[in-house]
């Protein structure tokens, strides 16, 4: 399976950054020939305003991704931006179900089983969120909260689609707080997670990748990366920085091996 490293932008980057930002990116991944071996699908998730300028700034094999979608073709959604603009755009993986998204914006379960849905059946990759609050983690409901939002999140899911999904476990409590999931805890909760995806997908779950997110940086994605089940890292403020993100990309196996 392909190993990810994907970074989430947020609100951050003016059009001068993100040309800034690429400008030096395009040097480090152009004159890293170990990078074209090693089955490494980079992305980055710029705000919807800079799409555009990363695509046209971007000179590497890096994705262009969106941070979240309407499920309707078009019409009066002020405000929002259809999955057809996206992928007119050449965007074709989208951030669905980020916990700020579920949080300030109030995106239910079942509205964004209907984003997974519709971006499946348009051809486009949906990076699935979930996660857990911390007071939901310190009583001992993880299992439980994923269970939930899966078992929603994924309701009608056709599985011959399930190759193009990719599930992003980051516990909320480690997301921007500097707080990172232990390994013990990351491995544990794949093993959760890849129980509950064998109980709604069957067979097909072993087509589904998994990816960490949760104040991963360049110190600790070596480990997080070599955990078992983990196919990458789903990278927030680190991702801002040029040379720590291509260190964090560095730090997959695949690439270690050379």
């Amino acid at each position: 399976m392909q190993k990810y490293i994907l970074g989430n932008w947020k609100m951050f980057k003016t059009q001068d950054e993100i040309e800034s930002f690429c400008d030096s990116f395009n040097v480090l991944l152009n004159n890293d020939d170990r990078l074209k071996h090693a089955n490494i699908v980079i992305g980055i998730a710029p705000t919807y305003v800079g799409l555009s300028t990363f695509k046209l700034s971007n000179k590497t094999s890096a994705i262009v991704m969106a941070q979240n979608v309407n499920i309707e073709t078009n019409g009066p959604y002020t405000s929002q931006v259809s999955y057809s603009q996206l992928k007119d755009l050449g965007v074709n993986a989208v951030l669905i179900g980020h916990s700020e998204v579920r949080s300030y914006l109030h995106e239910s379960d079942v509205l964004i089983n209907k984003k997974v849905l519709t971006l499946l059946k348009n051809n486009m990759v949906p990076i699935l969120c979930v996660g857990e609050t911390l007071q939901e983690f310190e009583q001992g409901k993880t299992k439980d909260v994923l269970n939930k939002q899966l078992t929603i999140n994924l309701q009608n899911i056709d599985l011959k689609t399930v190759e193009h999904l990719i599930i992003a476990y980051e516990p909320i409590w480690a997301i921007g707080t500097g707080k990172t999931a232990t390994i013990e805890i990351i491995k544990n909760t794949f093993i959760a997670i890849k129980n509950i995806l064998n109980h709604l997908l069957g067979v097909s779950s072993n087509k589904v990748a998994l990816v960490y997110g949760g104040s991963v940086n360049e110190k600790n994605a070596v480990d997080i990366l070599k955990t078992k089940n983990v196919d990458g890292v789903l990278v927030g403020g680190a991702s801002l920085d040029p040379q720590k993100f291509y260190t964090i990309i560095k730090s997959i196996p695949t690439y270690q091996k050379g």
